[in-house]
């Protein structure tokens, strides 16, 4: 028999013994693979904002279960699942963090803005950012970057340069320190000590310090990697009183975004440094106490959408516009703004600008109008919707 007649007895062979195997085991792959899709999509419904990336394979009678997710929860029902196949199965599924690696599972801001990317590497694309003493979960670490969590639940990497790592323990004590939210657009932290530096930090609108003194000018403070500063009270707040006070209502939502106008558009961003479209309206409802979803797709879940002809009465300073496409009757959000009255709305496209509804103004925006999908009415909604106000999220207060 020569080799080649051979081959193709083997090939057909081994082709017959997969086809058999498959017939066995198929049916049962596929309910199982669709159960555990059913628990990602109940827990992680965004990858976005959860991780969920479990395999299951077959190693003759057991089943090998392994991934990683972040949530406990979910890791427990498929485990559940398993078991009640009554399957041997080999659990290899990781719960982020894994303790193993990260042995400080919080972090704070330590930089006036943290650049989060979607890879564990600078030319990564820019997906958001985050403030100086913004509370972060740290999830993974690969070389000398992080893999995190912000406080809106969305996760991306950072350079571990930019984020001070804590412990469970210091973590709940420095929930407890008294802080200061600087509200000003921008500003400097002072050398506290050094005349030499007088400069040790800039400081952008919603940064979090934490209070050590203070004085008839300035509040003594101490960043999260342990510098110690002075910052001008002139446009610093107490972040417990601020946070008790600060509410997402229709006219100080104007107020702060009309500040910002004419900053510049940033993909990914969400600072005064540059911001994109989603970026800013996170940006004003965060200095009015309100934490958003971190991108359209994500804030059109929040409160009511509507879809109301333009220019309406129907609408109300503060909410949100979403505009985008259709297609096969299913909309796409790519691009949202907020409605500060008069037929007017504020938004962020090449620099935060002011475009109106009505054809009849100067400053209307053919483009806008004709792909405007519908708006979003956040005031009073929350907690709902996965909207949280800053003074009930545990990761700031005890």
């Amino acid at each position: 028999m020569n080799n080649t007649k051979l081959l193709r007895i083997l090939i057909f062979l081994i082709t017959a013994l997969m086809v058999v195997a498959e017939g066995c085991r198929f049916p049962v792959g596929i309910r199982l693979v669709n159960q555990i899709d059913s628990i990602s999509k109940k827990w992680v419904p965004d990858s976005r904002e959860g991780v969920f990336k479990v395999e299951i394979s077959r190693k003759g009678t057991i089943l090998l279960l392994k991934g990683e997710t972040d949530i406990p929860e979910a890791k427990a029902d498929i485990i559940n699942l398993l078991k009640s196949r009554k399957t041997k199965f080999i659990d290899s599924l990781i719960v982020l963090p894994d303790t193993s690696v990260i042995k400080k599972p919080w972090g704070l801001v330590a930089v006036s803005v943290c650049n989060i990317r979607s890879a564990p590497d600078h030319s990564a694309e820019l997906t958001s950012q985050a403030l100086m003493g913004t509370p972060v979960k740290v999830l993974k670490k690969k070389n000398s970057w992080y893999f995190i969590q912000t406080p809106d639940r969305y996760l991306g990497w950072t350079d571990g340069e930019a984020v001070h790592f804590l412990t469970e323990n210091e973590f709940r004590k420095w929930k407890s320190t008294p802080r200061v939210i600087f509200t000003g657009k921008t500003g400097d932290i002072l050398s506290a000590y050094d005349e030499k530096i007088p400069v040790i930090s800039d400081i952008v609108a919603g940064c979090i310090l934490e209070m050590t003194g203070e004085s008839n000018e300035y509040f003594l403070v101490k960043l999260p990697d342990g510098r110690n500063g002075r910052i001008s009270r002139e446009s610093c707040y107490n972040f417990a009183e601020w946070a008790a006070a600060a509410r997402p209502e229709p006219e100080r939502l104007c107020k702060t975004a009309l500040l910002l106008n004419g900053i510049p558009y940033l993909w990914g961003g969400t600072s005064i440094k540059g911001m994109d479209c989603s970026g800013f309206v996170k940006t004003v409802y965060f200095l009015n106490g309100l934490i958003l979803a971190r991108d359209v797709s994500l804030q059109i879940r929040h409160g009511a959408f509507n879809e109301v002809p333009v220019p309406t009465d129907s609408l109300s300073k503060g909410d949100l516009l979403y505009f985008g496409t259709i297609r096969n009757g299913i909309k796409k959000a790519t691009h949202v703004g907020m409605y500060i009255g008069n037929t007017e709305y504020i938004h962020s496209s090449g620099m935060v600008r002011i475009n109106s509804l009505d054809s009849a103004r100067t400053n209307f925006s053919k483009y806008r109008y004709s792909t405007f999908l519908g708006a979003g009415r956040i005031e009073g909604v929350y907690p709902a919707e996965g909207l949280m106000l800053v003074e009930n999220h545990p990761w700031y207060f005890n």
